[in-house]
């Protein structure tokens, strides 16, 4: 697991990874699907655990908001310089985001990425695969909320990370509607608890509005690098 700098900085969304089902004859990976659903990621408990967790901590609606340092290595939280051309907003809302609460949990970011090692292209764009964003969101959708079609941004790291796929896992389903739409793919993904969707920040998404009850999704980023040397032990 790579230890990540303070700050992650997104690039303009024109170098977001393209689909994996495009050709790359950078690398000898075969093509992987532009939308990978993966059931039983996270057991329920630990689901439940990370609900209470962000529950229990400040809602931000940017990373502005956010007063207290994060732990390790992480001296200020992730900062954001500019947005896609279609930034994440509420159904109804010009400018409001879905709230969100921080949860700096790299044990958790590593177990994840474990479990997920296997569906991930170990090589994008001629970059290797580094790792996930230690630094996870979760967003709260309550009723009557959801976003407008959407890209994410890809962010970078002071040391040349770029992150190019996006990482959802739903965290609850007791709750009617808010399932996520891929409109480019014709594809609707239901919430189901530890469930997660890893498809790359130009994919377009929707999160359907929420009709009853309050949903809660786990969000982070994959990270590649064209100069990520992987570590060797030195012979004792």
């Amino acid at each position: 697991m790579p230890v990540w700098p303070s700050e992650f900085v997104p690039r303009s969304n024109q170098l977001a990874a393209q689909p994996n089902n495009q050709p790359n004859n950078q690398s000898n990976n075969p093509p992987a699907p532009a939308l990978c659903v993966i059931d039983e990621v996270l057991d329920p408990g630990t689901c439940r655990n990370l609900i209470k967790q962000a529950d229990g901590d400040r809602w931000l609606t940017t990373t502005a908001e956010l007063l207290r340092a994060a732990n390790g290595p992480h001296a200020l939280p992730p900062r954001r310089a500019n947005d896609t051309d279609r930034p994440c907003r509420l159904v109804g809302a010009d400018r409001e985001r879905p709230r969100f609460a921080v949860l700096d949990l790299p044990v958790l970011a590593l177990r994840l990425y474990h479990r997920l090692l296997s569906q991930l292209p170990t090589s994008r764009e001629g970059a290797a695969l580094t790792g996930l964003k230690p630094l996870l969101r979760c967003i709260e959708y309550r009723k009557g909320e959801g976003t407008r079609a959407h890209t994410d941004p890809p962010r970078e790291t002071l040391d040349g990370q770029l992150s190019q796929l996006s990482v959802l896992v739903f965290l609850n389903d007791h709750f009617t509607g808010g399932s996520v739409e891929f409109p480019q793919l014709g594809r609707t993904v239901q919430a189901r608890t530890g469930r997660v969707c890893v498809f790359p920040h130009s994919l377009t998404h929707v999160d359907h509005v929420v009709l009853r009850g309050r949903k809660f999704v786990l969000e982070t980023e994959v990270f590649y690098s064209a100069d990520w040397q992987p570590y060797r032990a030195e012979p004792l």
